[in-house]
């Protein structure tokens, strides 16, 4: 039988920090020893169970010798109830040793979480003209890469496309060109279009613009998420008056004159979400006559009709500023986001996906950081197996 060391919760500390890589080799052989000595005759045909049995197994065994009973906690904004921290860390410990670590503790340390390195994304679109020629714009170097009906299109060496429109162009416009900026899963970018507006996209999104607006309406087409800065401009022959900016999605359309608003339109998303930071916009359910106006720190929900919800605005474009933001958020929906950037499939084992999260984590560490941070909740856990993150309980 197992001999108890003489301060049982070292060995958790031990445990949480081989769990965590901090573990040193002087720490590994002591933690290898107290596994070997953990005399456990039903451990003998572990080969033949799943993780899942095993996990319910050892979590049984361990809280029953080690005396350990449920709590509730949390883990910075993570509003969740878990179970023992210290039994679930042994628990991990022991499945990934017997699954991906026959040769003890001491040897080399791999499970499936650690397999894979997956990177973050980065910026990367493809830019298709209206004449059908396409530019991979992370493989096209900075500068004038094409020219459309007085219309240059700049690459700049910061990585963004810009519409620049000829001093000598005519106001008039005989034909509209219509080009199209598609970002990938695992990418985004910037566009400035020739009207002055800023779009950002988000990974696996695509944005149809005309190389030039005319006087009475600017219309673009998005697909995915995109946050945008319209630039306010006059009507010619009256300035007081004011070009609208639309914005149509699958479900709705957005007017603005000049503002700032984020619009999530996932196809795979089950709403469409409009979120106001600056100035005014008028969301339109293309179903229905039904509208409404946002003021700024409101967000609409268009789904079979539309919803108005006060919201902190801030929190919609966190992923244009490098995050990762979820408040009160299931997993599925947060494993959409992950997926997106990271260009990941996701499987989902047991009962998890309504698990809820609150949380701010950075979107470019590789992939296994960010599932580490999410892990110390001791509610979700993950393997990585290529390219497909396995969700669990």
């Amino acid at each position: 039988m197992i001999q108890e060391p003489a301060d049982k919760w070292h060995i958790k500390k031990l445990a949480l920090k081989w769990q965590e890589g901090t573990i040193s080799e002087e720490e590994k052989i002591l933690f290898n020893q107290w596994y070997h000595s953990y005399d456990d005759p039903s451990l003998k045909g572990i080969t033949t169970e799943n993780a899942g049995q095993l996990k319910n197994r050892l979590y049984k065994n361990i809280t029953e010798r080690e005396q350990i009973y449920p709590e509730r906690s949390g883990f910075r904004k993570y509003q969740i109830y878990i179970s023992s921290a210290a039994a679930l860390i042994l628990v991990l410990s022991l499945i990934t040793y017997f699954y991906f670590n026959k040769n003890g503790v001491g040897g080399k340390e791999q499970s499936m979480f650690y397999a894979e390195n997956i990177l973050p994304g980065e910026n990367k679109a493809v830019l298709t003209l209206a004449d059908g020629s396409a530019f991979i714009l992370d493989q096209t170097s900075s500068g004038v890469i094409g020219n459309q009906g007085g219309v240059s299109i700049i690459k700049s060496k910061d990585g963004k496309v810009s519409y620049e429109v000829s001093q000598n162009k005519s106001h008039t416009v005989s034909a509209i060109f219509y080009n199209k900026i598609a970002t990938p899963r695992g990418g985004q970018y910037q566009v400035n279009l020739s009207d002055g507006t800023k779009v950002w996209l988000n990974a696996a999104s695509t944005l149809k613009f005309p190389t030039t607006f005319d006087n009475g309406k600017r219309v673009v087409e998005l697909t995915g998420e995109a946050y945008f800065e319209v630039n306010p401009i006059s009507q010619k022959g009256n300035r007081y008056a004011k070009t609208p900016f639309l914005v149509k999605t699958r479900n709705q359309t957005v007017e603005v004159l000049g503002t700032h608003f984020n619009v999530n339109a996932y196809d795979d998303e089950p709403d469409t979400k409009t979120t106001l930071l600056e100035g005014s916009v008028k969301v339109m359910q293309l179903a229905s006559p039904v509208f409404t106006f946002l003021k700024p720190g409101q967000q609409s929900v268009t789904n079979h009709g539309v919803t108005v919800f006060d919201v902190n605005a801030l929190q919609a474009v966190e992923w244009q500023k490098g995050y990762f933001s979820f408040d009160n958020e299931n997993v599925e929906s947060m494993m959409r986001k992950i997926s997106r950037w990271y260009d990941v499939e996701v499987e989902y084992r047991g009962n998890i996906r309504n698990r809820k999260f609150g949380g701010r984590i950075s979107k470019f560490e590789n992939i296994s950081q960010v599932l580490h941070v999410m892990e110390k909740t001791q509610v979700i856990h993950f393997y990585i197996e290529g390219r497909k993150i396995i969700v669990m309980p």
